[in-house]
């Protein structure tokens, strides 16, 4: 895979080195990598940057396997992009007034998502000292019937 020369796993999950849309680009980046350098990293990844709040860490809580959730969001449709894209562009991102929550839509292109699936992002902090990291609170896909523009429908 010519994709594992290229990307470096990320060494620190999860990292206070982080800004919050640094977090969003290392996520979908490690779910584009999913199986580099083992079988479920980029799964793994989103685990370690999942909040306690997140319906991920609950999941977990009650079991949830890398390998399960990786099964999970490859059966749906508006999740291949997460494994398929080719490039990220963060079209927005805002901050809570008080600077401990982000709002970020990141836009994934790729074959699977030629028109750019959006995938919204809430990431959350406590924000008291340096060793605070940015954690994923939810991450996603707008319904259908919201993602806007014509799509052909078979």
């Amino acid at each position: 895979d010519a994709s594992s020369n290229e990307y470096p796993p990320p060494t620190l999950v999860p990292d206070p080195g982080m800004s919050a849309g640094e977090v969003v680009t290392a996520v979908l980046a490690a779910l584009r990598n999913n199986d580099v350098p083992h079988p479920n990293r980029g799964i793994e990844t989103l685990f370690g940057f999942s909040s306690p709040f997140s319906q991920v860490s609950e999941l977990r809580l009650k079991g949830l396997k890398p390998e399960a959730y990786y099964e999970f969001l490859a059966e749906m449709d508006e999740s291949k992009a997460f494994f398929t894209h080719e490039e990220v562009v963060i079209a927005k991102a805002d901050y809570s007034p008080d600077g401990t929550r982000a709002y970020i839509t990141a836009r994934l292109f790729g074959e699977t998502s030629p028109d750019g699936l959006a995938v919204n992002f809430i990431l959350s902090t406590t924000g008291d000292d340096e060793d605070d990291c940015w954690l994923v609170d939810s991450m996603r896909t707008p319904p259908p019937s919201r993602r806007g523009g014509r799509r052909n429908r078979r």
